[in-house]
């Protein structure tokens, strides 16, 4: 009766974990099927893994020269105003660059009208006075998306001096985040 009973359980735990199997795989495959706009080369991580898709869903090109899903992530915000930021500011570290341009601030601009974000306020706070040519705050500017980023290296202490903007920008092989 013992080794029935043990039977019976072990092909019931075994039809169970089947089941929930299934139920993953069928919803995960639902979840990457084609959606409006979309198809499925199309899809990708916003972490920065690049896909076929050359627009995003609001017919512009991301002016960062990355293909990623729109609307952006929280954090890809906060890595591309973080990695522009660094264009005004002196600190000890910098590890990511994009020249601050008015089409990939309207373009970040864009992707707030299209999403909700936690910290949306401050991603247009920032952004709207970048956009108006006032970097003034570009200290805190920086502090704050480099806080929400949990950094620990790098802290803002001071403004760069034209000459010194230009300097770092030469200095720059290429753009990342």
């Amino acid at each position: 009766m013992l080794q029935k009973k043990s039977f019976v359980v072990i092909v019931a735990s075994v039809l169970l974990l089947t089941a929930i199997g299934v139920y993953i795989a069928v919803g995960s495959l639902n979840n990457t099927s084609t959606t409006e706009d979309t198809t499925q080369s199309d899809i990708v991580s916003t972490a920065g893994v690049e896909t076929t898709a050359p627009q995003t869903k609001t017919g512009k090109e991301n002016p960062f020269g990355e293909k990623v899903k729109t609307p952006l992530s929280e954090d890809m915000i906060q890595q591309y105003i973080h990695a522009m930021s660094h264009q005004k500011v002196e600190a000890d570290e910098k590890w990511s660059y994009f020249e601050i341009t008015d089409e990939r601030i309207d373009y970040l601009l864009s992707q707030l009208e299209i999403n909700k974000y936690n910290h949306e306020h401050t991603y247009n706070e920032i952004l709207v006075s970048w956009k108006e040519g006032d970097f003034s705050d570009a200290i805190s500017d920086h502090n704050a998306v480099w806080k929400m980023r949990n950094g620990n290296i790098g802290r803002a202490t001071g403004l760069l001096s034209t000459k010194e903007e230009k300097k770092y920008m030469e200095s720059q092989k290429r753009e990342r985040r």
